[in-house]
């Protein structure tokens, strides 16, 4: 290893020059040589504002003194260094400092490694156009231990660039943002701080992990911000560590990536198609997961502080399951969740929070102070398929007998997913039952089920009767049959009056279509759902008209008519869609005194066509008095409907 002092011109008694030019010290030095540089002496007077291409394995060796307050005087300054063609550089105890615009301090590039121990970066570069003031590429790796880089102005376009290679920032404070392209970024014990624009921003797979670490800014104007943190199909680890960006909705914001929270504060997030794990993590304002996020924790905390949000927001069948979460400032609603999202929390805890000292209260045993009042929980948007069944009126043994079809199919998709052997449960089925009474309306619901617990592919639903399955000639039946079950595969087939299929005789067409169904039943086990719907004594005969119908329609569900009372239930939550006002007690009278009467028990058909009815006669009575109330039925109106 060789040694070359780099400073002012001097000779020694012998007229021998005892120290180097930097130029021609670069030039002399070869793999693993260190070039140390006298205090106070500056290259960068003689580099004529041009970077210092290095392809060797060397080190550079600076001085550093000591201020009265504690502070580091860089006594060395250099212009740019370029780091390439796979040399390995070490930079101690020196400032790279650029005056000029388009330009970068430090590029290492081609498979190279730069390690800066003790460094301070700066550009003061007041304008022009700006060029990443570090900038990584092509397979190259840089480590910054005890490094500052400072700009004069925090232009979006001087950030620290790292793409498709990686960077360790440790001890650092780093004041401008950090943005990686398919890179790994790691920042331990480090403080990024960026004003104007994300402190980190992220894409392309790349990895990011924050331990013990601050990431700061502020707002750069008060209606425009930046995330501080913007991740876009990339995977983030942080631990204990510090996102601060107060007063907006995502001081943290992630799209289709992966994130893993342990301890830690963030002052607001918002995840999009992403999955998240947290565990002993503050988020200090809000938490929002939208369009299918997924969120598993144990334990984390959401303080409550306002930023014009409800603290935690969760929307477009996304998911959280977490044994507890534990909310501080109390806001009405503290959660707020569309209808199809998934919402599995062990305990929803409601603690009490000095806002002075900004902090949980704790007992004398170091736990925490429960809250006397709770927050709410708010709902928006149509009701999940599930709850649709469940909230449906009357079928109740239907409704049993549906669930229990469902918990076994997802129970099957489980086992199946973890490489369990399952029961190959086959999910075609019969719905018997009279008109009215909710065959087709269950068949829609159970298909957008299946479809919310992944165990069909998609929500296609397509109903079909014999008219649209049976040909007129020999041939025909056989290719619409199969157009039509293609049309439904990976979502549900619902043949109407299935019945009618075996109305003709073994001559008839219809069998044709039945056998045509059969073989697509055995060719796709996995991908259709088929159920046949009817009634009861003739589906029967269905069954019987090929052998093989029982076997592969093991599922039987019957459909029981609706009790009077429940046609009233159901007759009243019709008119009430409608913004139809009716005396509950008189519209029951009505519907007992015409069901009575009438020889049609044809079931919720039955009751809208009173309705319809009803609205009618209602309609007679206040034609030509502009004064009218267009939503009340009066008994005027009932009394006309009676038969």
């Amino acid at each position: 290893m060789n040694y070359y002092l780099v400073g002012e011109k001097k000779r020694t008694l012998f007229s021998r020059q005892s120290t180097w030019d930097f130029n021609d010290a670069l030039e002399a030095a070869e793999d693993g040589d260190v070039i140390e540089i006298e205090e106070g002496f500056c290259p960068i007077n003689g580099q004529e504002n041009k970077p210092t291409a290095i392809s060797k394995n060397i080190t550079i060796q600076g001085h550093v003194t000591v201020n009265d307050q504690g502070g580091r005087n860089f006594t060395n300054t250099l212009d740019g260094i370029f780091v390439t063609d796979g040399a390995q550089v070490t930079l101690k105890d020196v400032c790279i400092q650029k005056n000029i615009d388009k330009s970068n301090n430090i590029s290492v590039k081609k498979g190279s490694t730069l390690i800066a121990d003790n460094v301070y970066i700066r550009s003061a570069v007041e304008s022009g156009e700006m060029y990443p003031i570090v900038y990584i590429d092509g397979k190259s790796h840089a480590k910054f231990n005890r490094v500052q880089i400072d700009v004069e102005t925090q232009d979006n376009g001087n950030p620290v660039y790292v793409s498709d290679a990686s960077l360790d920032l440790v001890n650092s404070v780093i004041h401008v943002g950090v943005k990686a392209i398919n890179a790994k970024v790691t920042c331990q014990h480090s403080t990024i701080n960026c004003e104007t624009a994300h402190a980190i921003y992220s894409e392309k797979n790349s990895q990011i992990t924050l331990v013990s670490s601050t990431i700061s800014g502020s707002l750069s104007t008060p209606k425009e911000y930046f995330s501080r943190v913007y991740m876009f199909d990339s995977q983030l680890t942080f631990k204990n560590s510090l996102i601060v960006q107060p007063k907006v909705s995502q001081g943290l914001s992630v799209v289709n990536g992966k994130v893993t929270l342990i301890n830690g504060s963030i002052d607001s997030m918002k995840v999009t198609s992403s999955t998240v794990t947290i565990d002993e993590t503050f988020i200090q304002e809000s938490l929002i997961a939208e369009k299918k996020s997924t969120i598993s924790a144990k334990r984390f905390f959401i303080v409550g502080k306002k930023n014009g949000t409800i603290n935690l927001f969760m929307s477009s069948n996304s998911s959280i399951k977490a044994d507890r979460i534990n909310f501080g400032i109390l806001t009405n609603p503290n959660i707020k969740l569309e209808r199809n999202v998934s919402f599995k929390v062990g305990v929803v805890g409601h603690n009490q929070y000095d806002q002075e000292k900004q902090a949980f209260l704790v007992d004398e045993n170091n736990n925490y102070v429960p809250a006397s009042t709770k927050g709410k929980i708010t709902y928006f948007g149509d009701l999940t398929a599930y709850e649709q069944l469940n909230n449906m009126i009357g079928i109740k043994n239907v409704k049993d007998e549906v669930n229990e079809f469902i918990a076994i199919a997802e129970m099957n998709k489980k086992r199946k997913d973890k490489g369990l052997s399952d029961s190959a449960m086959t999910l075609h089925s019969l719905f018997l039952g009279n008109p009215g009474t909710g065959k087709t309306t269950v068949a829609r619901i159970l298909g957008k089920v299946l479809y919310e617990k992944k165990i069909i592919a998609n929500q296609k639903f397509i109903e079909v009767s014999r008219f649209d399955l049976v040909g007129q000639y020999v041939g025909q039946t056989a290719v619409k049959t199969r157009e039509v079950l293609e049309s439904a595969l990976g979502g549900v087939l619902f043949v109407d009056e299935a019945y009618t299929l075996a109305s003709g005789g073994k001559n008839d067409f219809g069998s044709e279509a039945i056998d045509e169904i059969l073989k697509f039943m055995e060719d796709h086990r996995s991908d259709i759902v088929i159920i046949f719907a009817g009634y009861t004594d003739s589906m029967e005969k269905f069954l019987q008209m090929n052998e093989g119908l029982k076997s592969r329609i093991p599922n039987s569900f019957n459909f029981e008519d609706y009790t009077q009372d429940e046609l009233v239930q159901i007759g009243l939550l019709d008119l009430k869609k409608k913004k139809y006002r009716v005396d509950e007690a008189a519209y029951t009278e009505l519907v007992h005194h015409n069901f009575e009467q009438s020889d049609d028990h044809s079931n919720g058909r039955w009751i809208r066509n009173l309705n319809e009815r009803l609205v009618r006669k209602m309609a007679v009575r206040i034609a030509g008095n502009e004064q009218a109330d267009l939503s009340l039925i009066t008994a005027q109106d009932l009394n006309a409907a009676k038969l």
